[in-house]
């Protein structure tokens, strides 16, 4: 079977559990699902002992105001790998990595101040509330939470055999840290295709460059893109 009429049995297959003149499911448009009561908060009762109902309403009622002076902290989720240790040219490259994203952050007059979050006042347990005492700590209005993720190909077909192709996924959420709410998100892929240099140890340290050298790619489409939602949002 061909790849076109593939997809369309699996079509077809999806239209016939379909009311042609709504597109919704059968069942959801059926008369008796209609005259059903409207849900207005969790049917769930275990529900409450995370988030009540109520907190729900207020927090989806609520309209964030990023401040127009904003002083913005950054924080690398998991752990930091260890390609600085292995030469000085992967130590610049490291260094360079988050200087570049906070570079292009610091072109945005609406943040007053760019900064890593300093590892002493991290949290040991990761999770959002933990954060937000984090960066209230260091009184920074917002925190941008970033995490790099993705491998590196050494020997498919189309590469030669001193070549490497990194591709890395960043992932990024701008967490308001006066109200907890999560206003901004981001996702960039970016490949990345180098060959083994002179210099380079091993071909290690040639897929290392490559790794770093997409993430940096990654990260500086993530800072473009908060910068123009700062530059927008009320």
């Amino acid at each position: 079977m061909t790849t076109s009429a593939l997809c369309l049995l699996l079509l077809t297959g999806c239209m016939k559990g379909l009311d042609k003149t709504t597109s919704l499911p059968r069942w959801m448009n059926s008369a008796e699902y209609q005259a059903r009561p409207t849900a207005t908060g969790s049917l769930f009762s275990t529900d409450e002992a995370v988030l009540s109902g109520a907190s729900i309403d207020q927090i989806l009622g609520s309209r964030v105001v990023v401040p127009k002076q904003a002083r913005l902290a950054i924080f690398q989720f998991g752990q930091r790998p260890l390609w600085q240790w292995w030469s000085e040219d992967l130590a610049q490259l490291n260094m360079e990595m988050e200087k570049s994203l906070m570079a292009r952050l610091r072109g945005c007059p609406r943040l007053v101040d760019v900064a890593l979050l300093p590892a002493l006042i991290a949290p040991e347990k990761v999770t959002i509330p933990y954060l937000r005492e984090a960066a209230a700590r260091y009184q920074a209005d917002l925190l941008l939470v970033y995490r790099a993720d993705g491998r590196a190909y050494e020997r498919p077909k189309f590469l030669g055999p001193d070549e490497v192709k990194a591709k890395r996924v960043v992932e990024a959420i701008l967490l308001d840290v006066r109200t907890g709410i999560v206003p901004f998100s981001s996702v960039s892929a970016q490949e990345y295709l180098t060959k083994k240099g002179k210099d380079d140890y091993g071909f290690a340290e040639t897929v290392a460059k490559a790794e770093m050298k997409a993430t940096v790619m990654g990260l500086e489409e993530v800072a473009d893109t908060l910068v123009k939602f700062l530059e927008t949002v009320d």
